[in-house]
């Protein structure tokens, strides 16, 4: 019983201290390969635990543990493999490099997703 109670407050303490943080915000894309682009990506930074963007909102919602990485990197991160946010938008030389079909800021690219 007393080993019980030692492995349930240590457990409990260490979520108390954890500082994990989820934070929902607006990525600019159009389709799947974006989709995969900004979830393949996002989930290998250091931090980051659980990312899920969907298409036709085009909010990325995203667990991260705040001791690691913080919200401006994520969105600078976001920017720079070419997904504007309504905080950073990726460098031209970025955005430009992406497949036709992702070209979000394309209002006919955008349209033909529609």
């Amino acid at each position: 019983m007393k080993n019980l109670f030692i492995v349930v407050f240590l457990l409990s303490f260490s979520l108390a201290f954890s500082q994990t943080k989820t934070d929902t915000f607006f990525v600019d894309g159009v389709c799947g390969m974006c989709k995969e682009r900004i979830e393949n990506s996002c989930i290998k930074v250091k931090g980051i635990k659980s990312v899920k963007w969907n298409i036709d909102s085009r909010m990325l919602s995203i667990i991260y543990n705040e001791k690691k990485i913080n919200l401006p990197d994520i969105h600078k991160f976001v920017a720079s493999i070419g997904h504007d946010t309504k905080i950073e938008k990726a460098p031209e030389e970025i955005y430009n490099s992406l497949e036709m079909c992702c070209k979000y800021r394309d209002p006919q690219v955008v349209k033909d997703h529609q």
